[in-house]
């Protein structure tokens, strides 16, 4: 088995979007090659956590499904 290089990342959505919606981008980045998680806490409908493996990907590319859902994001502790 290979060795994963961790790295977690917040990403700040502006618009608000319901538990739903939440869940649909949760399930877009976990979709993408190298993401191992992403998540957001229940009353904070503007923030995801998401962990990657940075050998696989990298924190830009996952700005790409909710690009593509036209919603507007940044990578905070970035």
């Amino acid at each position: 088995m290979g060795r994963h290089y961790l790295s977690a990342i917040v990403i700040h959505v502006t618009e608000t979007l319901d538990e739903s919606g939440l869940r649909g981008i949760e399930c877009d980045l976990c979709g993408l090659d190298g993401v191992i998680a992403a998540k957001h806490s229940p009353g904070r409908n503007h923030v995801l956590m998401v962990t990657y493996d940075h050998e696989e990907t990298n924190a830009f590319n996952l700005l790409a499904p909710l690009k593509a859902r036209q919603l507007h994001a940044q990578l905070i502790g970035f």
